[in-house]
């Protein structure tokens, strides 16, 4: 018998979201837990949508796999009609989770109606323009074809002008969008909800494409979204990084223009804490275990709460007691693993989505993998699993050079190790995990931290005695940590690019002109060709 038979993962947790294909999925929604970023971005939009005259367009920008597509989804229901089942479930979901003035705030947006008519794109290379009356005209045709009586004009409108072959122009587009709050409002709808999931793949089309002024549509629907209504027009947008990074290659005058453009969105940045990524993962996993079973885990999670206390190696807003359930929660992912697993899906790869492509992988060392490897209950998961899954798995991870650097040293040091026993091998890699992290949530590999990463205190005590003696590693006495390497900690290329990016829109030529204006060259009078030497 293995883990398998003990520990599940819900699947709805580790497959990626797409907006359009699961906008009508209500296990999606049943499965969504609202994060503390979440909440705290529902909040003000649900303020927003209240008011009569208030900024209802808003940006939600965060790295890929941040969840920003299940976040939209739940939105999106959260502001359907009360009798639709999965705006039932969206509501259920913020009951369950101590949220009723939130639900009792999202209700009352959408009394007495037929809540908001959602409209959903995920970007692609083409004109968002034309995609966005394609898209409005098949809404539009989608609900005045479930009505008795006819249609409204509205729909043959959108019709038209999605035919067209020229690109439809931006006051055409901002009429037909009024109308079609007109229309709604006339059959009971509170407003209209524009959500553009990969917003950037339509920027970088504008950017190849310079004519096709969607940068200004952008601009006059979230100025258009201000105005009151009847059946207001709301927008979000998700992107990976602002506007003005998709103007890459345009003169600064279009980037001062993209820069303006993304001021007239509400911008929220999208990235949870890893302590808030580790209460998914704990939500995800499923136990059934015996009543013994539990009482083993429960008992060896306090325990571990305590050493890491000690070691000082929680979060800084996690107590021993948080600590001690989140562990049981996340069993049987070590607490070192539970802990640097979501810092090292946001450094390395693809936040979210690679932690829940690791929780549903068979892939060698993936969690699938591994429990069915591990037999009893009370085996952990440990650090160096994780290593390996990134390193044979997670290409990835490659891309940054700095980070590829230290993988690097790590594989080049387990290579030239030569013989050693298997838990000087798993330190060393656990070690390289550590430091390839860096200070970032207090993982310094410290004797202490390390020791926690193997089953066995003494098995650690041997590996570091082997591995120092063998200079595979080296113990910085300033820091109290086990390095793989003996350079410096310090980022350099991070930081220049920090200080770079402070200067903003920087062009050296004019900063040299400005500092050193060059005296004019005067052009001298050539002396005519001597005619005798041109006869020899």
């Amino acid at each position: 018998m293995s883990l398998m038979d003990k520990v599940k993962i819900n699947t709805h947790y580790t497959r990626s979201i797409n907006l359009e294909r699961d906008a009508d999925s209500q296990a999606v929604v049943e499965a969504y837990i609202p994060t503390s970023r979440a909440l705290r971005t529902l909040e003000r939009m649900a303020g927003a949508l209240k008011a009569d005259e208030s900024p209802r367009a808003w940006s939600l920008v965060g790295p890929y796999g941040s969840g920003k597509s299940s976040f939209a989804v739940f939105l999106a229901h959260l502001l359907g009609s009360s009798s639709d089942t999965a705006t039932q479930a969206a509501k259920n979901t913020l009951k369950r989770n101590n949220q009723m003035e939130l639900r009792n705030k999202f209700t009352s947006v959408t009394r007495g109606s037929e809540g908001y008519c959602t409209v959903l794109m995920t970007g692609s290379p083409e004109s968002i323009g034309r995609r966005l009356v394609r898209s409005l005209a098949d809404k539009a045709d989608e609900i005045w074809a479930g009505r008795r009586g006819r249609s409204h004009s509205i729909v043959a409108k959108l019709a038209r002008l999605a035919e067209q072959k020229e690109q439809p122009a931006t006051t055409d587009i901002l009429a037909c969008v009024e109308e079609m709050q007109d229309a709604l409002s006339g059959i009971g709808y509170s407003g209209l909800l524009i959500v553009i999931d990969e917003l950037g793949k339509f920027l970088e089309y504008e950017a190849r494409h310079y004519g096709a002024n969607d940068i200004f549509l952008l601009q006059s629907l979230a100025e258009h979204a201000l105005a009151p209504h009847d059946a207001r027009l709301a927008m979000v947008v998700m992107l990976h990084q602002a506007f003005e990074q998709y103007a890459r290659g345009l003169g600064e005058a279009l980037k001062n223009e993209w820069a303006k453009v993304q001021g007239r969105f509400e911008n929220i940045p999208f990235l949870e804490s890893a302590e808030q990524t580790l209460r998914i993962v704990a939500a995800a996993i499923e136990h059934n275990l015996a009543r013994s079973e539990s009482s083993k885990i429960k008992k060896e999670s306090k325990q571990l709460a305590r050493d890491f206390s000690e070691a000082k190696a929680l979060p800084s807003a996690m107590g021993v007691k948080v600590a001690s359930e989140l562990f049981e929660e996340c069993y049987p992912l070590h607490p070192i693993s539970a802990l640097i697993l979501p810092l090292l899906c946001q450094k390395v790869a693809q936040n979210e989505r690679t932690l829940f492509s690791y929780l549903g992988s068979r892939e060698a060392h993936g969690f699938q993998e591994s429990l069915s490897r591990h037999e009893t209950v009370g085996d952990w998961i440990y650090p160096w699993e994780i290593y390996e899954y990134f390193i044979l798995n997670q290409p990835a991870a490659l891309s940054d050079h700095f980070t590829h650097r230290r993988w690097a040293e790590v594989v080049t040091a387990i290579e030239r190790l030569g013989d050693a026993t298997e838990d000087e091998v798993n330190v060393l890699k656990t070690i390289g995990l550590l430091n390839i992290i860096g200070a970032q949530g207090n993982f310094k590999a410290s004797k202490e931290l390390i020791e926690l990463s193997l089953s066995t205190k003494r098995a650690v005590e041997k590996a570091l005695k082997g591995l120092t003696q063998k200079s595979v590693i080296q113990y910085r006495k300033f820091s109290s940590e086990y390095r793989v390497w003996q350079g410096s900690d310090f980022d350099l290329e991070e930081y220049v690019r920090e200080e770079i990016g402070k200067f903003g829109a920087f062009n050296l030529a004019e900063q040299l002109n400005a500092r050193h204006t060059l005296l004019p060259i005067v052009a001298r009078r050539c002396k005519a060709p001597n005619s005798s030497t041109n006869r020899k």
